[in-house]
């Protein structure tokens, strides 16, 4: 399989809904509609051969933990959910991450990346940080959550434009599908999901399948 290693902000077509908050986006141009059920909700990226790296990266969790790519070893399926304290779809959906997550085991995993926990330097905004704590553990989320910084500004979360986003990623670090803007409702998440942990299987029988070419270049 063939690992290309790129960024996010030039690489996804994420759908958008209408339930985020914030501007469209020229990765929006020619993409798919927001999905709306499990079927036919994003392009297959088991159709294609090449796979791409979402790429390393060293953040912290709202709590102080240090976090890095490794995350994602052990899980088929990584559920990343981009979000910000401001932004009300995006806390409306959290109890229904959090459900999903306290379901699913350890097959899949739910991961967030709090976009408004910085300064404009991307320092650490202490108030920020407390307060997306405090609304994580209100909405009874017990998955890990991200706080943005340069090494995740670098792989493009800095310039999403709409919140809540949502990308899914294998075990070895990989894309899988498309991402989207916008909230779902617990059964759109349901099917979505299921999708996408199908997707990451197939692609994580390609990775183990012979000719496995992995590596490949850093995109600039």
């Amino acid at each position: 399989m063939n690992i290309r290693r790129t960024l996010i902000a030039p690489l996804l077509a994420l759908a958008v809904l209408l339930t985020g908050c914030g501007a469209g986006s020229p990765l929006l141009e020619g993409g798919d509609t927001a999905p709306s059920s499990g079927s036919g909700a994003a392009s297959d990226a088991a159709d294609t051969a090449q796979t791409v790296y979402l790429g390393d990266f060293t953040a912290q969790t709202l709590d102080g933990e240090a976090i890095d790519q490794t995350v994602f070893q052990g899980h088929a399926l990584t559920v990343v959910n981009v979000w910000a304290t401001f932004c009300g779809p995006c806390k409306d959906e959290m109890p229904i991450l959090a459900k999903l997550d306290g379901e699913m085991g350890d097959e899949v995993q739910f991961l967030g990346v709090v976009t408004d926990v910085t300064d404009q330097d991307l320092n650490p905004d202490q108030a920020q940080v407390d307060l997306a704590a405090q609304l994580a553990e209100a909405a009874g989320v017990a998955y890990r959550n991200l706080q943005l910084n340069e090494s995740l500004a670098m792989l493009g979360f800095a310039g999403l434009q709409a919140v809540p986003a949502t990308l899914f990623v294998d075990a070895n670090g990989c894309l899988v599908g498309q991402g989207f803007y916008g909230a779902l409702d617990e059964e759109n998440w349901r099917a979505v999901i299921e999708e996408r942990l199908e997707q990451a299987r197939q692609q994580a029988e390609r990775a183990d399948g012979p000719g496995d070419a992995s590596g490949g270049e850093q995109a600039v």
